[in-house]
């Protein structure tokens, strides 16, 4: 069958853009996907790792304010009831998630409590007393048996507590009573509210807490609570492993979810809950796919365009359209030169002009991709580099290290010391601009080829390199800098902000994985805080 001229140019030009615009399609709208996974689950996992730091930072405020009331002087050497339960109801105001605080007597007779509720009620068989007398207890999430019906319940839910308790000993060493208090578990669902819910309406993430006693959930939604929950995330994180993974729920959805497993906080061992925090794959994958959709409708358009010029003045455009189609061919397949303007012929250079727009158009979706890796990889309030550059920094520094035998690799941890009484005291502006005056002296203190990053709230890493054999000379002195520098005042609009900064140091072993250098600079940074802040702490 012998088709006329018009319809193979018609033919030809469509064919061309569909596999021009396929091509773009395919692989900006992979790479755009690959990115957008990669950000969004580490945004998640970033964001679990926040929450199981919230909860063990919480618990740890609990079990000091208990172990507080253990070493007072009224229960260690005395039985006065009375004083007792006025501290006790102290307590409770001032610490409204303490649903029920008492002391037992050695037998674990309850003799004084809040609202003299359980007085006179024997605990010897309950775990709170059993543990507690044997030392510091902290329980994890059970329903109240005793207190279910004694205490005010607006929900109408099952109550759940976690329980804290302790002995209390006198002078000598000697159990003289056990404190235990019931702690409420709706604190972690206001810790949730005040942490994802803006997150949560702007993102349609949900948030799960996981016990690891018997992998049920403990918070998350309510047609999930109390089930077991069987994911690839949550067997990571029972490995001790943090990060993100793209799994298929029980609901039969897909999912990005984020987790991490707490850890303790200082002294507080924590009770090993898993965080998950996870993101539908559609609405991770939105952006990627209005993109792909964005190509396709140029495509065509300019298809469109293309068949009808060709249809009308396929007669005049013979020769040019095969130079035309040449030129298509070398963009197609990835040459990107730009088409070569012809004269002399109007409807030949107006298609010529038709096809550049086409690959500036592209061109330009490319360059919007571009431009949001770049976003993705700063912070935004200082400019610094984030956690996405650091780490990427830090496995070129690696190889850098390994090439360079002269050169060591060392990891800086680095806290503001005093900056929340900035935010307290002058308002959350002032502590930006404290914020945004630290990230510039941190960048003078450092060489161009070395790099320093905000990871969050006021919270900053510095990779540096330096001499080996000369690494404490050189930490320290670049350590005693930083302190001075930050230690400058900051002017504000109408007074001076002071802050200080305590820093942990550790030089990356080859032999171990960055991951325990990072570790052992964070251990290294709270020693420093601990030994009155403001100092260096390197190991």
């Amino acid at each position: 069958m012998s088709w006329s001229l018009q319809h193979k140019v018609i033919l030809m030009i469509v064919l061309l853009i569909v596999l021009l615009a396929a091509t773009l399609s395919a692989v900006i709208g992979e790479r755009a996907r690959t990115e957008f996974q990669s950000e969004v689950g580490r945004a998640l996992a970033d964001t679990a790792n926040q929450m199981t730091s919230r909860l063990d930072q919480y618990m740890w405020g609990r079990t000091m304010e208990v172990r507080m009331l253990s070493e007072m002087n009224e229960f260690k050497n005395s039985a006065n009831a009375i004083v007792a339960e006025a501290l006790l109801n102290r307590m409770q105001k001032n610490v409204p998630a303490f649903s029920w605080l008492g002391i037992t007597d050695r037998n674990g007779v309850v003799w004084a409590a809040t609202s003299r509720i359980l007085l006179g009620t024997s605990l010897a068989k309950r775990p709170v007393y059993i543990e507690g007398v044997k030392g510091e207890f902290i329980g994890d999430v059970h329903e109240a048996v005793l207190l279910g019906k004694l205490l005010p319940n607006p929900s109408g839910e099952p109550l759940k507590f976690v329980d804290i308790s302790m002995p209390v000993k006198d002078d000598s060493g000697n159990v003289r009573h056990v404190i235990a208090a019931h702690l409420s578990w709706e604190w972690t669902k206001q810790l949730e509210q005040s942490m994802f819910q803006p997150i949560q309406n702007r993102k349609q993430e949900e948030v799960f807490i996981i016990s690891r006693v018997d992998q049920t959930v403990l918070l998350g939604p309510s047609e999930l609570l109390g089930e077991k929950l069987e994911v690839e995330s949550v067997r990571r994180a029972f490995k001790g492993q943090t990060g993100w993974v793209q799994e298929t729920w029980p609901n039969g959805q897909e999912y990005i979810t984020g987790f991490d497993i707490g850890d303790g906080y200082l002294d507080f061992p924590g009770l090993h809950w898993i965080v998950l925090v996870r993101k539908p794959v559609s609405i991770a994958y939105a952006s990627a796919e209005k993109l792909q959709g964005f190509i396709w409708l140029l495509a065509g358009v300019f298809a469109t365009g293309f068949a009808i010029a060709g249809w009308v003045w396929s007669g005049k455009l013979t020769k040019p359209l095969l130079e035309l189609a040449k030129a298509a061919d070398r963009i197609r397949f990835g040459g990107g030169q730009p088409i070569a303007a012809h004269q002399g012929i109007r409807e030949i250079e107006m298609l010529t002009n038709s096809l550049q727009e086409l690959i500036n158009s592209i061109s330009s979706a490319q360059m919007e991709v571009s431009k949001l890796e770049v976003i993705a990889s700063r912070d935004r309030l200082t400019d610094l580099p984030n956690r996405i550059s650091l780490d990427a920094f830090l496995s070129r520094s690696q190889a850098r290290v390994l090439r360079r035998k002269e050169e060591v690799l060392v990891v800086l941890f680095m806290d503001l010391d005093g900056f929340k009484a900035v935010n307290d005291t002058h308002g959350h502006s002032a502590g930006d601009k404290v914020l945004q005056e630290t990230a510039r002296k941190l960048q003078g203190c450092i060489r161009a080829d070395e790099i320093v990053a905000r990871i969050g709230g006021d919270e900053f890493v510095a990779v540096i390199f330096v001499v080996r054999g000369q690494e404490q000379e050189s930490v320290r002195a670049i350590s005693t800098r930083i302190i001075q520098q930050v230690n400058e005042p900051v002017q504000l609009e109408t007074a001076l902000a002071q802050v200080g900064c305590s820093i942990g140091g550790s030089v990356w072993d080859k032999s171990v994985n960055m991951e325990v250098t990072l570790r052992l600079a964070d251990e290294a940074l709270y020693r420093a805080k601990r030994a009155g802040k403001n100092r260096l702490d390197f190991s």
